[in-house]
Formats: C-alpha cells, sequence, structure tokens
C-alpha cells in the first residue's frame, strides 16, 4: 500500500505514469521531432503513409474538440509487448528520448500502430 495506505501499487503505478505523461508533454526533444515532419504552416508528412495532412481534424460526431492528426509517437514502444513494465528506470529512459527515438504519424496510422502494440501486449 501506498500514500499512508489509500493507494494499492496499482493506483500508484498509474499516478506515476500519468505525472510522467505529463512531464513528457514538455520534452522539449518532443517538440524538435514534430519540426523535422513539418512541412508548410498547419501541414504534416507522416512518416509512415508519407502523406501530407493538417495539423488536426474535425471532431468526432459528437464531440466538441479538435483531434491532433500530427501525434508524435515513439518509433518503439515505451513498454515492450513482450517483456511488459520492468521496472521505473527502463520505463523513464524509454520515454523520454532523443529525436531519432520520435517519428510523426498521422491519425490513422498513430491509432492502427497503437491497436497492433495493445494487441501483442495482451498475448
Amino acid at each position: 500500500m501506498r500514500n499512508n495506505g489509500r493507494w494499492t501499487e496499482a493506483r500508484f503505478k498509474s499516478f506515476i505514469i500519468s505525472a510522467l505523461r505529463g512531464a513528457h508533454g514538455k520534452w522539449g526533444v518532443k517538440h524538435d521531432a514534430k519540426k523535422t515532419a513539418w512541412v508548410e504552416r498547419g501541414k504534416y508528412q507522416c512518416a509512415n503513409c508519407n502523406k501530407i495532412g493538417p495539423a488536426t481534424l474535425p471532431p468526432l460526431e459528437g464531440r466538441t474538440r479538435k483531434r491532433n492528426n500530427a501525434a508524435v509517437d515513439h518509433i518503439d514502444p515505451v513498454v515492450n509487448p513482450e517483456v511488459g513494465f520492468v521496472d521505473w528506470n527502463t520505463y523513464i529512459s524509454r520515454m523520454f528520448l532523443e529525436a531519432s527515438g520520435y517519428q510523426v504519424l498521422c491519425y490513422k496510422c498513430h491509432a492502427e500502430k497503437t491497436a497492433v502494440e495493445r494487441k501483442r501486449r495482451k498475448k
């Protein structure tokens, strides 16, 4: 138990991962990687399908927020699907990379890649 007995280990892990993701959003190298995919104002090239598309897409039906169409993606997943979570040092070193470890993917390619990684993780 963590947090004076209020949290299980799973809740603690979830809290730490959430905090690390927040910090990763401010990771300058991630933004540098996105700049390399920039083609012109508001347009990026997908590293997978090579299509040039807008930075954002219209909201899904029933929603109000635009969708990001230029996702900065870890080339290798932060959590290796074959091995799973190893330890915090491994997790952090795989999350905070140099620019060569990132790619920019369009919404469709990023969704497909994420689905494949999640499916591999569940085996």
